[in-house]
């Protein structure tokens, strides 16, 4: 650390009025100061003392000169630079919009389209300086700041000056040259020489901070490259990682890959591929779905197979083409799960048929089957749709009671067809509903008599009562059991009927 307030104050006084410290970090402290000569305010950032005497003034002072070169609108400009006393110093604007690092204390996470923008400024201006060799190698919240709601990139300067006193020097002062977290695997490795793809690495960790609220606290596996997923990722990472469009995870783990050759190859790679993870995809019909569906299939399992088949990990990728987050495929799952789970049989069902044609029915020969299905109840009805399947409906219930319920869902390779019949409370089943309440309430009548110490002649009514109550029950079941024999024939012979008709329609 400089070593005081006052001597910095002192040895720059002809030129700064140094005012406050606004800022410390591994390689310098950032003081808030008046510009004398122009009557502005300025932050001027002080090297530590040991990190200036590794570099040495002639060198950081010439290196630092190919920064002042830079000129773009999301770089924060180089004002002056020099040594005063034993201190090195170089000097920029004062930005009163606070740094990325504060947005984030404050709000923890950002909203997608909020973090696009930040990214694609931070990314141009990262793509400027590398077309002037200068690589930043210590992206993070702390070096964006917001002027007027616009992001600037601070400190190209430092990492070109200080980087060229080489890693002996930087090694002997203790002062690594960037930040945990957001330093690349090859600068943790002590590297050489870097490129732009370190500063890709920076990039992407600064967006992952900004989308999930924390660090990303691992570096991606073979595996996790090879899926597109943070496969060691925590929970709480997992549940935020979820709610984001499907390829926007994809991005963060290329930017943030271990090896360089796996990474994009500039920050504007980056920036645009995000870009384009968090954009919805156009909206695709329920037969685009289920073609892209399957042929997802075929290529997962490498030849082409007959009913095809995806894990849920490839649902979530064939839905990050369209935007939807994985979290959306998982709830989709969930219902598709509850559906198809038994349902509880419905205590008015009276015959269930199900039959499977194979090929898949064309929508040209759906209204022969409903004709079928009219002609053969004696019914007109409703037909209703929902992607391929295709319910129909008696308009009233017909003699006796009668509904009839037909389902006709068609499929990649067949067409099931789903017959079943049941009872309204109408005709004779209401009349037997009543016969067998009036038993019980006949019943319930003289116990209670019998019970409350009325007349004792009720009691020897009790057994009559009872065998007319158990009768009517046993007279209800049996025209249930006479019923389901007489009419599961019809209905096995319409679906049957129904089925060969979609297979020749197929055929």
């Amino acid at each position: 650390m400089p070593e005081g307030l006052d001597r910095i104050g002192d040895a720059m006084a002809d030129r700064y009025a140094v005012e406050r410290e606004i800022g410390s970090g591994g390689m310098a402290s950032v003081y808030l100061a008046a510009d004398l000569k122009y009557g502005r305010q300025v932050a001027v950032k002080v090297l530590r003392p040991e990190l200036a005497a590794a570099v040495g003034s002639d060198r950081f002072l010439r290196e630092i000169q190919v920064t002042a070169g830079l000129n773009h609108p999301h770089i924060l400009p180089l004002l002056d630079s020099g040594e005063a006393g034993s201190f090195l110093y170089y000097v920029m604007p004062y930005v009163a919009g606070g740094s990325l690092r504060r947005r984030l204390s404050r709000d923890c996470q950002l909203p997608l389209d909020v973090v696009l923008r930040i990214t694609q400024q931070v990314a141009s201006a990262l793509d400027h300086a590398h077309r002037y060799g200068v690589i930043h190698r210590d992206v993070k919240p702390e070096n964006i700041l917001f002027s007027e709601a616009i992001a600037v990139v601070a400190d190209f300067g430092i990492a070109k000056a200080v980087g060229a006193a080489g890693p002996e020097a930087l090694t002997r002062t203790g002062v690594p040259l960037g930040t945990p977290g957001y330093m690349s695997p090859e600068q943790a490795a002590g590297a050489a020489s870097f490129d732009a793809r370190t500063d890709v690495y920076g990039l992407a960790a600064v967006v992952y901070e900004m989308l999930i609220g924390e660090k990303p606290g691992m570096w991606p596996t073979e595996e996790a490259l090879r899926l597109g997923r943070f496969v060691d990722a925590t929970p709480e990472h997992r549940e935020r990682l979820d709610n984001l469009p499907g390829r926007v995870e994809q991005v963060l783990v290329r930017g943030l890959a271990v090896r360089p050759v796996d990474r994009f190859a500039t920050p504007l790679d980056l920036a645009d591929a995000l870009a384009a993870a968090g954009a919805r995809g156009a909206k695709l019909s329920d037969s685009q779905v289920r073609a892209i569906l399957a042929r997802a299939a075929e290529l997962e399992a490498g030849q082409p197979t007959p009913g095809g088949a995806l894990s849920i990990g490839a649902v979530e990728q064939v839905a990050a083409e369209v935007g939807l987050p994985p979290a959306l495929v998982r709830e989709a799952a969930r219902e598709l799960d509850r559906a198809a789970a038994p349902a509880a049989e419905p205590d008015d069902k009276l015959v269930s048929v199900d039959q499977t044609a194979v090929g898949a029915v064309p929508e040209s020969a759906l209204e022969a089957l409903v004709d079928e299905i009219q002609a053969t109840l004696g019914a007109v009805g409703h037909v209703s749709r929902l992607g391929k399947t295709l319910t129909w409906t008696p308009a009233a219930p017909g003699p006796e009671g009668r509904r009839v319920i037909v389902t006709i869902a068609g499929q990649t390779e067949s067409t099931r067809i789903h017959v079943e019949e049941r009872l309204e409370l109408s005709g004779w089943r209401q009349l037997a509903t009543i016969v067998s309440g009036v038993g019980g309430a006949g019943l319930g009548a003289l116990l209670g008599l019998a019970m409350s110490g009325g007349d004792p002649s009720a009691a020897i009514l009790i057994p009559i009562a009872l065998g007319t109550f158990m009768g009517h029950f046993a007279v209800y079941h049996a025209l249930i059991r006479n019923l389901k024999e007489l009419r599961r024939p019809q209905l096995e012979q319409l679906a049957e009927r129904l089925a060969a008709l979609a297979e020749r329609a197929g055929g």
